[in-house]
C-alpha cells in the first residue's frame, strides 16, 4: 500500500514537471513575443510625441531621429518613403509647401503590443488649426506602426498613416 502511494506521488511529480516544462518551453519558443517593460512602453509612446513636435516645430533632425535607419513612412495618400534620405526629402518638401505653422499634431488612444521583432502600435491622430478662431480640425485618422529596438533605443521601423477611419 505504501509503495502504491509513493508511486502515485512520483507520477504526479513527473506529470507536473513535464507539463510545467512544456508550458515554459512554449512561452520561450522561437517566435514568441517578449514582454515589454514599462520603460519600453514609455519610450515608444514618446516617439509619438517626438514625431508630432518634429512636424509642428519643423525640426527635420528630430523627425529623422524617431525612425530606424531603414524606416518607412506611408502617407495617407499612399506615398511610400523608405530610408533616411527619402524621409528627409519628403519632410523638407512638405515644409517648403506649407506656408504657415498653424497646425498642431496630437495622438490619443495609443495601443502598443509586443511582437517577436519588437512591437507594434496604433494610435489615433488629429491635426488642429490653432490659429483659426475657434480652432478647427484639419484632419483625423490613425497610425499603424512597427517599432524596433536599436542600439540607440526604440525607433519607428514603419508607419502608415490612415486618414479617417477606414481599416488598412
Amino acid at each position: 500500500m505504501r509503495a502504491i502511494r509513493t508511486l502515485r506521488a512520483v507520477v504526479v511529480v513527473v506529470v507536473c514537471t513535464v507539463l510545467g516544462a512544456g508550458a515554459l518551453f512554449a512561452s520561450r519558443s522561437e517566435g514568441a513575443a517578449p514582454k515589454l517593460t514599462g520603460a519600453d512602453i514609455a519610450e515608444i509612446q514618446n516617439l509619438y510625441a517626438q514625431y508630432n513636435q518634429a512636424w509642428d516645430f519643423r525640426d527635420v533632425d528630430l523627425y529623422l531621429s524617431a525612425y530606424a535607419d531603414d524606416g518607412v513612412f506611408v502617407t495617407g495618400a499612399g506615398e511610400r518613403h523608405a530610408g533616411r534620405p527619402a524621409l528627409k526629402k519628403y519632410l523638407t518638401d512638405a515644409f517648403a509647401q506649407s506656408v504657415n505653422g498653424n497646425a498642431t499634431h496630437n495622438n490619443t488612444s495609443i495601443h502598443i503590443t509586443p511582437t517577436p521583432e519588437g512591437a507594434k502600435g496604433r494610435g489615433y491622430w488629429y491635426v488642429v488649426n490653432v490659429l483659426a478662431q475657434p480652432p478647427v480640425f484639419m484632419g483625423t485618422g490613425h497610425y499603424n506602426d512597427t517599432f524596433v529596438k536599436t542600439a540607440d533605443g526604440w525607433r519607428i521601423k514603419s508607419r502608415t498613416s490612415v486618414r479617417g477611419w477606414k481599416q488598412r
